[in-house]
């Protein structure tokens, strides 16, 4: 049975033969940027691998945004009640706005361990329900008290590449690694006294009545 063409000029039979050469450099230049990737690939891990020494770590971390203090000890009483502040803290490109008490997930923060206590002291501003302190860009006085939780993986993303009439397709997978912190407190801002309703001051004397007749 005959082959069926769809092209009316021998004009784009001509153009078909140019792009199946095409395809093969093409081919060719795909193999030879895969190699390159690899050698690249090899780069970063061999940098990940190296040793940092203290002052590398602390200037590599202030970058970003952060200090590490010390690990977290069972007996630490770190955590406080949650209080009427807010904040809003910088770590690496991101911005989030925290109270403590919070968690938040950010991108894998270097040189620190689940349970370390860390500051974040790229604070932009600063809150309550009666003042606001913006800072600029950052307020020198202000940190964030917070400890790693959890080293953890985002969940999965499709990355697909393709081009038309060239044979070429890739497909490749990644996660995010992420690291998730609890904001534990926030200091640099006067910190105004949790409302009582009266209501339940009433009960609280009703029921210490109680005991003291009971006893």
């Amino acid at each position: 049975m005959a082959q069926r063409r769809f092209s009316s000029n021998s004009r784009d039979d001509s153009e078909n033969e140019e792009d199946d050469g095409e395809e093969g450099e093409e081919e060719e230049e795909d193999y030879d940027s895969d190699n390159n990737e690899a050698e690249v690939d090899d780069v970063t891990v061999s940098d990940m691998k190296r040793e940092y020494s203290a002052e590398e770590k602390e200037e590599e971390a202030a970058a970003i945004g952060y200090k590490v203090i010390e690990p977290l000890l069972p007996s630490d009483r770190f955590f406080k009640n949650r209080e009427p502040v807010f904040a809003v803290v910088q770590v690496g490109s991101h911005q989030f706005k925290v109270s403590n008490g919070d968690c938040i997930y950010v991108e894998r923060l270097k040189f620190c361990e689940v349970n370390d206590k860390l500051i974040l002291n790229k604070v932009l501003m600063l809150g309550t329900s009666t003042q606001t302190i913006i800072g600029r860009p950052i307020l020198p006085d202000a940190a964030v008290h917070a400890v790693v939780e959890e080293h953890a993986l985002d969940a999965k993303v499709i990355i697909f590449k393709k081009k038309r009439r060239k044979n070429y397709r890739r497909t490749k997978g990644h996660r995010q690694e992420l690291t998730r912190l609890r904001i534990a407190d926030i200091q640099g801002i006067e910190k105004p006294e949790p409302k009582v309703d009266p209501k339940q001051k009433r009960a609280a004397v009703k029921q210490q009545e109680k005991v003291a007749v009971a006893a």
